[in-house]
């Protein structure tokens, strides 16, 4: 092995070294942090540690300061049922604040803001769109000073969601709305916008009536049109007026585009009724089916009944 070989092989190992050298600090940080805030809350045991961060989609916030950390906040998803006082119970699926804690000897220096803020900042979400488990007296009075939350439902859970969350979500579902019905107005054909399927056909043979008919108004239009060309030209050769002959003729085509599209409307309706027909006598024959087994059944437990009374 080269010199040059050996030095990059030391110099590997002296990166892992200090690699594991750093998880190894770095755990122990996060397990004495989790120890503490269980301590402060009068918890019997941590909420915050490794072997519940490798199980977890959790993802923990250090405010770390010469060496020493002095802050940790834990967030993660949830699956949740809340209730608020203009609806019912619903399930819900925000991030989580689930353990806040700041060293008790810097308390009130500005390190929970920051370790707030930057967790807002890098799950790119707003405080009122976050619920909070069992917060405690001290973090509902940071959050009612920093950013004016302070009106929640009280929750069988123990989390707290403030009522803010609700109107949130509300504007983003009418948002969303907007959104879905501006696309739908878009991508709808402007022949077939608005046209419902009757009773016993499927959309599909709705789209295509209705394309048919309008063909059918598209080509009497043109028909008309060329007429009333042609009796413009006659009109200006033999100037006499032709406005009731251009009438009669509209009125006829549309008379008969409506007929076509009534007529295949009616068939449709008779081909439903004898649908229903059918199903009402099929249920009528399954009625007498079961009456007729009712009556059988009547009569075997009349013999039984007889023959057990009847002395040996």
């Amino acid at each position: 092995m080269q010199a040059s070989e050996k030095t990059l092989v030391y110099k590997q190992l002296a990166e892992s070294n200090q690699q594991e050298r750093i998880q190894e600090h770095l755990e122990q940080l996060i397990e004495g942090l989790g120890v503490e805030s269980a301590k402060a809350q009068g918890l019997r045991s941590p909420i915050t540690s490794l072997m519940h961060l490798r199980t977890s989609d959790c993802r923990v916030y250090l405010y770390v300061e010469r060496h020493a950390a002095l802050g940790l906040l834990k967030v993660g998803p949830k699956r949740l049922f809340v209730a608020n006082v203009d609806s019912p119970l619903i399930e819900i699926n925000p991030l989580c604040v689930l353990d806040f804690y700041v060293h008790e000897s810097r308390q009130r220096c500005g390190i929970g803001l920051a370790l707030f803020e930057g967790m807002l900042s890098g799950e790119e979400v707003q405080p009122s769109s976050i619920a909070y488990d069992r917060p405690s007296p001290k973090l509902l009075s940071f959050l009612r000073k920093h950013y004016g939350l302070h009106k929640y439902t009280p929750q069988a859970n123990n989390f707290v969601v403030f009522s803010e969350y609700f109107s949130g979500a509300r504007q983003r579902a009418e948002n969303s709305s907007r959104k879905t019905r501006s696309i739908d107005a878009f991508s709808t054909p402007p022949r077939t916008r608005g046209l419902i399927a009757p009773s016993g056909l499927s959309t599909d043979t709705a789209t295509d009536v209705g394309l048919k008919s309008a063909a059918t108004e598209d080509e009497s239009a043109c028909s008309s049109q060329n007429e009333n060309s042609g009796e413009l030209n006659q009109q200006q050769v033999e100037g006499g007026p032709s406005t009731k002959t251009n009438r009669s003729h509209t009125v006829t085509t549309t008379t008969g585009a409506r007929s076509s599209v009534d007529a295949s409307l009616a068939r449709f309706e008779r081909q439903h009724q004898r649908e229903m027909m059918l199903l009402q006598k099929s249920l009528s024959e399954s009625q007498k089916k079961l009456d007729s087994l009712h009556v059988s059944n009547r009569s075997a437990n009349r013999a039984s009944s007889y023959a057990l009374r009847r002395p040996f």
